[in-house]
């Protein structure tokens, strides 16, 4: 019941804005559709977009006080956003497969020309990175937001990522020269299209280990990544003074 009550309450925020964000979210979709890259991230942003709403509206209120002083443990408060920020992303990946196939039925021969090769939303590999990118963004951003909430937890989260992806390029650069799992390595980081990597690397796990060991082993990945993730942000909030 306390589940309930609290993704019902991460849905009346939304909800009264929701007049304005679907009719953009499809308008930009379409727009986007000619370049593939740019579709997915549009989509992608989208999807995100919700545990990002969710947040900004408590903070433009300053409901974090009223939230806290809720008769419900702050481990459920913190499970709720988990629950209801994982089931905007698997809503905004079924849009992206809807608004593709939709865009391409209607397409011209020119416009569909853009996309070589199998499209990400057509494809299982370009849904289940979508969903990855999407889960390791959200797992990662929550405790930085439950540790310091709006504004600095964003900036934090967005400061951490920069120097991530930076460090790592770096990093695989230097080991491209030495060995050949860094030249993998390189090529990814390296990369103008980060979502056709990621297809990339599904592709590889699948094709060195089978369809299923590769499923198991990347829910495996996602499930330590979750507790991880949800068990900082418990912590992080019970210690929290609001």
């Amino acid at each position: 019941m306390t589940m309930r009550h609290l993704l019902a309450k991460d849905v009346r925020l939304v909800a009264p804005y929701l007049w304005l964000i679907v009719p953009v979210h499809a308008l930009y979709s379409i727009q986007a559709f000619l370049n593939p890259e740019l579709y997915f991230w549009m989509n992608l942003a989208a999807a995100l977009a919700w545990a990002v709403a969710v947040t900004t509206i408590e903070w433009h209120f300053d409901a974090d006080h009223f939230v806290a002083g809720l008769p419900v443990t702050r481990a459920a408060i913190v499970s709720a956003r988990y629950v209801s920020t994982i089931g905007g992303l698997a809503i905004g990946a079924a849009l992206f497969v809807l608004y593709g196939h939709a865009t391409a039925a209607v397409a011209t021969e020119r416009a569909a020309a853009h996309w070589q090769g199998a499209p990400s939303w057509a494809t299982v590999d370009g849904v289940v990175a979508f969903l990855l990118i999407g889960f390791v963004a959200v797992a990662v951003f929550l405790p930085f937001f439950f540790r310091w909430g709006l504004p600095t937890g964003a900036s934090l989260f967005v400061a951490s990522a920069v120097v991530a992806i930076s460090g790592g390029t770096v990093v695989a650069r230097a080991l491209s020269r030495t060995t050949p799992a860094g030249e993998v390595l390189s090529g990814i980081t390296g990369s103008l299209s980060w979502s056709e990597a990621v297809r990339g690397c599904l592709l590889a796990l699948s094709a060195s280990w089978g369809p299923w060991v590769a499923a198991l082993m990347v829910l495996a990945g996602a499930a330590v990544l979750a507790a991880v993730s949800v068990r900082l942000s418990i912590r992080f909030y019970e210690g929290r003074e609001l």
